[in-house]
């Protein structure tokens, strides 16, 4: 199996690494920022750089006045709360731009290591914007956690695809590795059980990026698969040639997009 993953992504890496080795400031044009002595490089788009059909979803999601009968809100309290408080269901109207678009990338499955990406969207007065929080290197994991510890006490819902076994467990790992605060409690929508609910008698299999091509006829162009990308990340680290972090930077903006395709649709 290491052998066939690994063959599979030498030849994924060479179709990418085409023409010359390139910085991060220029295959992901973003800017280094520092937070409590913690460095880190944020990447952002806005409108119709996140994607063509942006404005015309964006537009749809803030008329969004109550969430989908399909999408289960529950609250996500502190580890020292019971159970029943992590998981009481809240019924809190909608608002929009309180909402946050969540999506991680790590560099591996286990919590025991890196987290390096943190893709974020919200609605703003120009439609989506999105904040890619980068870690160039595995020292600037705390300057990426501290900016998305800060953001997220700025929303009240968190939307994830399969967040809420994965990204937010995952995320609450790294910051107590870093001893940043605890997360306040906040309303969160994972919407894998969502789109279980909704597709799994019409598609194959409920994999974003299956319900992704479902939705918008047609998939992705330079996507990475979610499968190579630790992998991806720990060659860039060893080379500082960033041509595949753009596929990586494009993958997780798309799943951040495709979720508020998907929460317009149910």
């Amino acid at each position: 199996n290491y052998s066939r993953f690994e063959g599979e992504f030498q030849e994924m890496l060479s179709s990418v690494l085409t023409g010359e080795p390139l910085a991060i400031e220029s295959a992901v044009p973003g800017e280094p920022r520092l937070m409590e002595d913690s460095n880190y490089y944020l990447v952002q788009f806005t409108g119709p750089e996140v994607d063509a059909a942006s404005p015309a979803e964006a537009t749809r999601f803030a008329r969004l006045s109550a969430w989908p009968e399909a999408a289960t809100r529950t609250v996500l309290a502190p580890r020292r709360a019971g159970a029943d408080v992590i998981q009481s269901v809240c019924e809190a109207p909608v608002s929009p731009e309180r909402v946050l678009f969540l999506d991680i990338e790590t560099a591996g499955l286990s919590a025991n290591t890196y987290l390096f990406l943190v893709g974020m969207m919200y609605a703003n007065g120009n439609g989506f914007h999105v904040e890619q929080v980068f870690a160039r290197d595995y020292t600037e994991e705390k300057g990426v956690l501290l900016h998305v510890h800060e953001t997220m006490q700025r929303f009240d819902t968190i939307v994830t695809y399969n967040g809420a076994s994965f990204d937010i467990p995952f995320l609450r790992t790294r910051m107590a590795v870093h001893c940043i605060p605890e997360l306040p409690p906040v309303g969160s929508v994972d919407l894998l059980h969502a789109s279980r609910r909704t597709f799994r008698e019409i598609l194959p299999n409920c994999r974003l990026v299956t319900v992704e091509k479902h939705l918008r006829g047609a998939g992705r162009v330079d996507d990475i698969p979610s499968r190579c990308i630790p992998r991806a990340y720990h060659e860039f680290v060893r080379t500082k040639d960033a041509r595949i972090m753009r596929n990586v930077a494009y993958h997780n903006r798309m799943d951040l997009f495709t979720m508020a395709v998907i929460l317009n649709h149910l």
